[in-house]
This record gives C-alpha cells, structure tokens and sequence, in this order.
C-alpha cells in the first residue's frame, strides 16, 4: 500500500530549495530522476524504497509505492520530518 504524505517547504524561494533538498539527500543513498517540479526517487541503502513526488510553488505531494512490510507510513513521516525538518514539513494524506 502506498504512503502518500503533504509536505510544505520551508524558505522563500520554493525551487531552490527543493534543488537543495534533492542534492543534500542523493549523497545519503537517494537517487532521483526528474526536475525540481516532479519526478521519481529510490532509496536502496539500509530499507529499500521508492516512489514519486510533485511540486507545485511551496506544496510537494511524496507517495512511497515501495517500502519494506514493517515499517509503516507514520514511521517514514516521522523520520522524514526529523531528518529534513529544516527543509520541509510533512503529515499524511
């Protein structure tokens, strides 16, 4: 089942931010493929996982289609929050 989460981005400029994010997470396992508007990422380090996210100004919709049967979307909200809680701010759809 997918975990389909609202995040807000923090800063003035929407765009540069989210550039910023993408750079600063892909050196901790991300992968990306895409613009700063939309795209994909994976995740294949420790738990693997996958999905596709959207920008439109400071929203940006992130669904996970893929994660390991145990952790749930609660867990992955929380640790997105408190990983990149300078970045952005997200809670469940």
């Amino acid at each position: 089942m997918a975990c389909k989460m609202n995040c807000t981005l923090k800063g003035n400029d929407p765009k540069e931010t989210m550039e910023t994010l993408i750079k600063m997470v892909e050196g901790q396992g991300f992968v990306f493929k895409g613009t700063s508007t939309k795209g994909t990422f994976k995740y294949e380090k420790t738990l693997k996982a996958s999905g596709e996210y959207s920008r439109s100004k400071k929203k940006v919709t992130l669904t996970v289609t893929k994660y390991p049967f145990f952790v749930t979307c609660g867990m992955i909200i929380s640790e997105l929050n408190k990983r990149l809680g300078d970045y952005l701010s997200c809670e469940e759809d």
